[in-house]
């Protein structure tokens, strides 16, 4: 018997393409996954990230179950976060509901780029991992995540005994038509600049955030390492070229507050 179960083929094993290969799944068809890398994750060093809750009234987790992703990943709610303006002032910022949930990026267990592997692979998902797709020659979807460089993170990952809280800054001092930010959980602490100009300076961006954190909520860093990345935001004047669609950072897909894209992956892999 012919097997005419639909292939969907799959460049990019982050959070859009998994999301896809899911909906593919949940749709009847065959999805194969192909990621350049050795495993999920390995563009992030167990970084903090937020997965966004203020975009719509529903919650997110209720938005993703509904697609059939499990939160089955390290994910801790918050519901306040203290704010910095440029001249320094504090304000905070609470909401009934989690404004986000943190949680890690990665290769390790427990974050979410792992979480996604195993419910995908549960699923029946086929990651090919180690091999490049590049022209799809019978149509998919691209999900490589950044294409190019419009915003860039620079910042550490450290071990703290600091209570758990998130702080925001907005100061062309600390990130240049950006934000900095210091998230601490569990006792991890991730301390960065999103720098959206002047990138060759980010040591010194880097530098100015770690003496204001100090002098604001006297931040401890123990064990700490240096990490970096960047993002795209850059939106095309469309999403699908031919029988190819794009998702999440490779379409330049972002959160319109702060520039948080983990929703909005996961959204737009599961749509294309």
């Amino acid at each position: 018997m012919t097997n005419h179960t639909q292939v969907v083929e799959i460049a990019g094993a982050g959070p859009a393409g998994l999301a896809a290969a899911l909906a593919v799944v949940r749709a009847g068809g065959h999805a194969c996954v192909y990621e350049r890398r050795t495993d999920v994750g390995l563009r992030f060093h167990g970084d903090f990230q937020g997965l966004e809750n203020w975009t719509t009234e529903g919650n997110v987790l209720d938005e993703l179950d509904a697609l059939g992703i499990l939160p089955e990943f390290e994910h801790t709610p918050f519901n306040e976060v203290t704010c910095f303006g440029p001249k320094g002032v504090e304000r905070q910022v609470r909401s009934q509901q989690p404004l986000f949930y943190l949680l890690r990026r990665g290769s390790d267990t427990g974050t979410l780029d792992t979480g996604l592997k195993r419910q995908a692979l549960a699923a029946g998902v086929e990651i090919r991992f180690g091999e490049t797709q590049r022209t799809l020659p019978n149509g998919g979807i691209v999900t490589e995540g950044p294409h190019r460089a419009d915003a860039i993170a620079a910042g550490y990952l450290f071990e703290t005994d600091m209570a758990d809280a998130a702080y925001a800054v907005v100061s062309d001092r600390l990130a240049a038509k950006g934000y900095a930010y210091l998230l601490i959980c569990k006792g991890r602490g991730t301390l960065a600049t999103c720098l959206f100009r002047d990138f060759h300076n980010e040591r010194q961006y880097l530098q100015r955030c770690v003496d204001f954190f100090t002098e604001k909520v006297a931040v401890k860093m123990e064990n700490a390492r240096h990490f970096g990345g960047s993002g795209n935001f850059s939106l095309p004047r469309t999403a699908r070229k031919g029988d190819i669609v794009y998702a999440g950072e490779a379409a330049g897909f972002q959160d319109p507050l702060f520039g948080f894209g983990i929703r909005s992956a996961l959204l737009s892999g599961a749509a294309a």
